[in-house]
């Protein structure tokens, strides 16, 4: 726990829940425009499931460049000071890796806890009739910590192995254009092999749009347990080779 204060005393400057706020009012006011521009009997009685198809592709968009950022903000304080020798010499190297990845695990819960309340609470405003699909919202809160725990731990993993920040950011600015391509391109199964395209793995809600009548029919899904499963066998493995790679690295 000593270490676990410590840690985010030393990130205290980094300004790493200003970027989560960030994208927690990207979305907030991207979604509350949208839905004010929508005929209201077009999502009274499907709000929710508006909002659970809504808020996954805004996570694809913004969330794997602000986790490319927020773990380079994290784990760069040792490495652009070349004291990552000296800290290992006063903790276990271990140790490092596990507190960075809990400290981005808190925020992180924080975030998910946050959005998934833009639910309810913009519903409420715009007075949905639609009754809460309460499994469905649980749904979407797990499958938004899963896949963004995944690609923190990838993040941390390549922040803590690259001397330049550069390549680690570029990666996760990658990660955005692969899964906006898996989410309009359902037909490719780009989706299914890399991580970032889970955001639409996991989503629990479609819809089908009759172009005749121009309206939007939103309908439940059956989430996807044994790919999501695979999925988090893969995070696993990052997170393996990750922690061993490091444990390797010279300092």
């Amino acid at each position: 726990m000593r270490l676990f204060w410590t840690e985010l005393k030393k990130i205290r400057r980094r300004h790493i829940g200003l970027l989560f706020v960030g994208a927690w009012l990207f979305t907030f006011v991207w979604v509350f425009w949208a839905m004010g521009q929508m005929d209201f009997e077009e999502i009274d009685k499907q709000g929710y499931y508006y909002l659970l198809l809504s808020f996954p592709l805004m996570n694809a968009i913004i969330l794997p460049t602000i986790l490319a950022c927020v773990e380079s903000r994290i784990c760069d304080i040792e490495l652009k000071g070349n004291t990552l020798k000296m800290l290992c010499t006063m903790q276990p190297r271990l140790s490092i890796f596990h507190i960075k990845l809990a400290v981005s695990m808190l925020y992180l819960l924080f975030f998910c806890l946050a959005e998934t309340a833009l639910i309810p609470l913009l519903c409420h405003y715009y007075q949905i009739s639609q009754p809460i699909p309460v499994d469905h919202i649980v749904t979407f809160l797990f499958s938004t910590y899963a896949v963004s725990l995944v690609l923190i731990i990838l993040q941390q993993s390549l922040s803590l192995l690259s001397d330049n920040q550069l390549f680690p950011l570029f990666f996760g600015v990658g990660g955005t254009f692969v899964g906006l391509f898996s989410w309009f391109f359902p037909n490719l199964p780009i989706r299914y092999i890399l991580p970032w395209g889970y955001y639409c793995v996991g989503v629990s809600v479609n819809v089908f749009y009759d172009e005749a009548t121009r309206t939007s029919t939103y309908y439940p899904l059956s989430f996807p347990t044994e790919i999501f499963c695979g999925f988090l066998i893969f995070g696993v493995l990052i997170y393996l080779v990750g922690r061993d790679r490091f444990m390797k690295k010279e300092v």
